[in-house]
């Protein structure tokens, strides 16, 4: 099981994705919240305003996710991040396999 972590520039970008990958059953949940960053750019601090998603999916469709993250994320170098579950409960991990099968 594998959640990935993915700040995106809007809220509307972070939707397109999410249903792109829940259809196509790459994930079976998306989790999308509004997000303040600070960040550094050019040599200064810069805040912005956008949309994080957490893709819980399985470890056969990461490749996959980042190819379609790549292909509708606008402005700059996605972020990426997977992280690896130590444990999940039973129910929810039969269930996310079922829904990325």
């Amino acid at each position: 099981m594998i959640f990935i972590y993915v700040p995106c520039q809007d809220l509307d970008t972070a939707k397109i994705i999410a249903k792109i990958l829940v259809e196509k059953r790459m994930a079976g949940k998306v989790d999308i919240m509004l997000t303040n960053s600070v960040s550094r750019v050019n040599g200064g601090v810069n805040e912005i305003s956008g949309a994080t998603m957490i893709i819980m999916t399985i470890d056969k469709h990461v490749q996959d996710i980042e190819d379609i993250v790549r292909e509708h994320y606008q402005g700059g170098i996605p972020c990426m991040a997977t992280i690896s579950l130590y444990r999940l409960n039973r129910d929810f991990k039969d269930w996310l396999i079922a829904s990325t099968s």
